[in-house]
């Protein structure tokens, strides 16, 4: 598994999600965007959702106060396991140590300890 931190800011992380939609190698390896708390408004948010499932990002996890980026991935269309909103760094690493794979890459935003737990390594190159 390659994880990856993305400073908590909206356009670093569209940068940081466009790089993870590459990483998947044309969706040959499955793709984990983990978000914590991020500023902006809720359309904004609710747009960084959308921007996630037309990137066709495997998976969203959004944690707390994050759930507008879920509304906005439910709403483009994600459904199922696609996009789930958990409410803490607890819930998400748990969640993750149980789907996780070894070829997996992962994004992570706004959650240290689960960037810690995955070894991200912070603004690298997925």
């Amino acid at each position: 598994m390659t994880a990856r931190v993305v400073a908590p800011q909206l356009d670093q992380l569209r940068e940081g999600l466009r790089d993870l939609a590459i990483a998947s190698d044309g969706k040959t390896r499955r793709t984990f965007a983990v978000l914590g708390t991020l500023p902006g408004s809720r359309e904004a948010l609710m747009e960084l959702g959308r921007l996630v499932v037309r990137l066709d990002i495997t998976s969203l996890v959004v944690v707390g106060e994050a759930g507008p980026v879920h509304a906005g991935a439910v709403l483009e269309g994600s459904w199922g396991q696609e996009s789930r909103h958990v409410e803490t760094e607890g819930d998400a690493l748990t969640l993750l140590t149980a789907e996780l794979r070894d070829d997996d890459v992962v994004l992570v935003s706004g959650l240290p300890a689960v960037a810690r737990a995955l070894g991200a390594a912070p603004e690298a190159a997925l």
